[in-house]
């Protein structure tokens, strides 16, 4: 959905966030640090940001092996291992075989373990499964696996049934069939499904596993092995490759591969350009790595595991007594995550904390969905019971306030997560929620249609569009078409209007905006999985209008309008199921409105242009005057001569034609809808057309060619194209277009239902003629320009996003 740069833009508007609200790119000031403790801006806070779980960083051992190596090896040892390895390596990679039980790579950090092992491994005739929240390190890996050939799909997180169809479906086209993921996951601290895993190796031999597990390096497994390497036992381990972190649990830096054999590890030693081209681990760093070593060796590691799981235990415990919405609170894991919701509530939980003397790590949008931002802590051997206590206690007397602050209550938290509701509470709103009262309805009879007029009319929303929706869109339709309509109005406490919008729950298909390579190659999997990556949507607007259809008073208070607005809207998100919010046709150029929209997690989607043609001319020589000179003679060779070629007839309000008539019209519709895929949408019901004649402010105009003898109904000639227009509030939109393939070839069909939408727009005293997306450079022929508009969209599930990513990445590698 959203390109590389636009991951990018969000990223960096987070960064200002975190600047600005004080609660991330910090620096500390200490002289000396402690573990436990960390000076920011002149104050000392308690700090739970830590991956060094067992607290060996400072250990005397591994500052006391990291100066001997210095002194003994220097500083560093610049040299690349492809020629000559610095004197300790030898001894840490043989300690790190007993640890792990396995064939043992050193790399500069787990990062590039990963980017030596899988390029030198995965061939052009395998397949790559990888887990949806695999770590980026890895999953930034995914085009160059690509790139070389390798058929790659993400996998729901977690969803072993999923997993194993897709091997059960690939194992016989390649040779392979890889499964990337993490052993313990960084954002929630959940831990990989590693014995069903192991389970599915050995019933399925083309299966090969890649498992990430920085995070479950040293603080479980005997002798600090890991989550994976732990629970992967015999014949399983032959056909896995785990990645290790030297840094965190581990306290001294760099990575590690563990290889099942000899022969693979000399093969990635051989062949990984991370490994012959960066540079090596330095004599301090491999020193405290083997300190380290010897401590993970000895009987006191089970001592420093079992002081590491009484704070987690203590800390799971103590958070369901305070009713906290903790993730996995049954897990072992030092790493724990506190569902808050939007990101006004996760903000003002790590500025509180913050402020009260605590500070841990505010999860937002990119790095989460929107909607599933929170608090992310860590727990260290540093860490007393008492600090903890401290943490979660602040924590749960905040947790109100802070959900207020996102404009939530306890209930949204627990249905964006999936959490068990512990005992009622109060709800709680913004602040704002007094002042401003939202009214929602679900049909435009419900709404004063005078005051409707007055805000959204002009805008070509009027009474009459949205009771042809209601009436023509619904439950009587196939699934694609049910789409159900809701209205929003957010007052002040004078009963003025501040904000106003109509939105539509509706499927979508997630490739809606993709390449249309891309479209191309997902349609063809919906032949057999007709909801291949379809999504249920709440939509401004609806799939079938476009313009702006969010009105704000700037001089009322639009912001606290638009937040408890979108609040709203979650909830119905919420009830309707649906993974996306898309607030589409938004102005280009306002500012304060994407601040605002960014503020509340919302992501600008890349969409095509959409054209519109002013009409302010007085005659058709003025008009031509103000074309480009190729414009001019376009309209000159290719449109006037062929002028009188077709015979235009307006079909209006109230008309009738027998039902055959119709179908074919549909089918005209569908000729056009099957190859229009820059925008890639449902196909419309066969009813939408003569529904439209049943309601003010619609037409259809037909062209059928003179003298061609072309098939008749009765004494009604069936017409060779079509399109469908509404006109309100001095605006006339071309709805939709319908014509043959062979008549757009041999006649410029489309040229000339350009031209009569013109025609009937000048001639209905429209000022302007809306053209919608599509055929870019014949609309400018005629003078239509681009309309500056954004689309914005949160996506409460990020999943079918990267799938459509990823496609993009393999369509754009293909040969063009």
């Amino acid at each position: 959905m959203a390109s590389h740069s636009d991951l990018l833009d969000a990223c960096d508007a987070v960064g200002d966030v975190a600047r600005e609200r004080g609660i991330g790119l910090l620096q500390a000031e200490d002289d000396r640090l402690d573990g436990r403790t960390v000076r920011v801006e002149g104050r000392r806070l308690l700090h739970f940001c830590s991956c060094s779980y067992l607290g060996l960083e400072l250990d005397p051992r591994l500052v006391a092996g990291a100066i001997d190596a210095a002194r003994r090896f220097g500083t560093q040892f610049s040299v690349s291992r492809a020629f000559l390895s610095a004197p300790p390596y030898a001894e840490l990679e043989a300690r790190l075989d007993e640890i792990t039980g396995g064939f043992t790579l050193v790399t500069p950090n787990t990062t590039l373990a990963s980017a030596a092992a899988l390029p030198s491994l995965v061939r052009e005739d395998d397949a790559v499964l990888f887990d949806h929240q695999l770590h980026m390190t890895v999953q930034q890996l995914i085009p160059l696996l690509q790139r070389l050939g390798a058929a790659v799909e993400v996998v729901r997180h977690g969803r072993l049934d999923k997993i194993e169809a897709r091997i059960r479906e690939l194992r016989g086209r390649h040779r392979r069939v890889w499964l990337l993921l993490d052993g313990v996951y960084s954002m929630h601290g959940d831990l990989a499904p590693i014995e069903a895993l192991g389970w599915l190796l050995g019933r399925y031999e083309q299966l090969q596993l890649f498992v990430d597990d920085a995070h479950g390096t040293s603080w479980t497994g005997r002798h600090g092995r890991g989550h994976a390497l732990e629970r992967l036992r015999g014949p399983e381990r032959e056909r896995a490759i785990v990645a290790l972190s030297l840094n965190k649990s581990f306290a001294a830096g760099g990575g590690a591969l563990v290889l099942p054999d000899e022969a693979t590890r000399r093969r990635v030693r051989h062949t990984a350009a991370p490994l012959l081209f960066t540079g090596p681990l330095q004599p301090p760093t491999l020193g405290a790595g083997l300190a380290s070593a010897r401590i993970h060796l000895s009987a006191e590691l089970e001592r420093l595991h079992t002081e590491l799981r009484e704070r987690i235990g203590y800390a799971n415990a103590r958070s369901q007594e305070l009713g906290l919405p903790l993730l996995f609170p049954d897990q072992v894991s030092p790493i724990r995550f506190v569902g808050l919701g939007p990101r006004g509530a996760s903000i003002a939980m790590t500025a509180h904390l913050k402020e009260r003397g605590l500070l841990a790590s505010c999860a937002l949008f990119p790095a989460v969905p929107a909607h599933q931002t929170g608090l992310r802590f860590t727990l260290t051997r540093h860490h007393t019971l008492e600090d903890v206590d401290r943490l979660l206690t602040e924590m749960s007397r905040f947790l109100p306030s802070a959900l207020a602050a996102g404009g939530v209550a306890r209930a949204d938290v627990e249905r964006a997560f999936g959490l068990a509701s512990p005992a009622p509470r109060a709800a709680a709103r913004a602040p704002h929620a007094a002042a401003l009262r939202c009214e929602h309805a679900e049909s435009i009879e419900a709404l004063d249609a005078e005051e409707w007029s007055r805000l959204l009319g002009a805008r070509g929303f009027g009474v009459p569009l949205l009771r042809y929706l209601e009436a023509t869109f619904g439950p009587h339709q196939k699934p694609e078409n049910d789409w159900r309509f809701h209205y929003y109005r957010v007052r002040d406490a004078g009963g003025h209007p501040v904000l106003a919008s109509f939105l539509t729950v509706a499927s979508m298909k997630d490739d809606m905006f993709a390449a249309p390579a891309v479209s191309k190659q997902i349609e063809a999997r919906r032949r057999e999985e007709p909801d291949y990556l379809t999504s249920r949507a709440v939509v401004m607007g609806s799939p079938l209008t476009e313009g702006d259809a969010l009105y704000l008073d700037r001089s009322g208070d639009w912001r606290g309008a638009l937040e408890r607005f979108v609040g709203d809207v979650s909830e119905l998100a919420e009830s309707a199921g649906a993974a996306l919010l898309v607030f589409r046709d938004l102005p280009a150029g306002d500012a304060a409105l994407d601040s605002a929209l960014l503020e509340l997690g919302f992501a600008e989607l890349p969409v095509p242009d959409s054209f519109a043609l002013a009409i302010d001319w007085r005659s058709r020589e003025e008009y031509l005057a103000g074309l480009s000179r190729r414009a001019r003679r376009f309209q000159r060779e290719q449109v006037e001569p062929l002028a009188d070629l077709y015979e235009a007839q307006v079909l209006r309000a109230g008309e009738r034609r027998a039902d055959a008539f119709w179908s074919h019209l549909h089918g005209l519709y569908l000729e056009v809808w099957r190859r229009s895929f820059h925008l890639n949408t449902f196909a419309l019901p066969e009813d939408f057309l003569p529904r439209m004649l049943e309601h003010e402010g619609f037409e259809i105009v037909t062209l059928a060619r003179r003298g061609s003898g072309a098939a008749a109904l009765g004494a009604v000639a069936l017409p060779d194209a079509f399109f469908a227009a509404h006109h309100a509030a001095e605006r006339y939109t071309a709805l939709v277009l319908g014509h043959d393939r062979r008549t757009a070839r041999e006649h410029g069909i489309h040229r000339h239902c350009l031209a009569s939408a013109l025609a009937r727009a000048e001639s209905l005293g429209a000022r302007e003629l809306r053209l919608g997306m599509g055929a870019p450079l014949e609309k400018r022929r005629f003078g239509a320009r681009p309309v500056p508009r954004k689309v914005w969209l949160q996506a409460r599930d990020h999943f079918h996003a990267d799938v459509v990513a990823l496609l993009a990445g393999e369509a754009g590698r293909e040969p063009r």
